[in-house]
């Protein structure tokens, strides 16, 4: 599982960048079609969650939790 950013509902708050433990995100460069600069995530292969397994429960919440756009979602590969 890895974390994605929809940029149809972040507002560049960056709070997932400064909670990140793993540094898996960082500030956006790109103006979204809202005009806020989304956050990206850089290092998804830092994330915590990144080798559970297939329906694995996550080990790390904490972007998805600070979020106040609810943003953050997690994929699996």
């Amino acid at each position: 599982m890895y974390p994605i950013i929809n940029k149809d509902y972040c507002k560049g708050c960056n709070l997932c960048v400064e909670v990140c433990p793993k540094r898996v995100f960082e500030k956006g460069m790109e103006i979204t079609h809202r005009g806020y600069y989304a956050a990206m995530v850089k290092y998804k292969e830092q994330c915590t969650n990144f080798k559970i397994p297939n329906g694995g429960k996550p080990l790390c919440e904490i972007c998805w939790l600070t979020c106040p756009e609810h943003a953050i979602e997690f994929k699996e590969d």
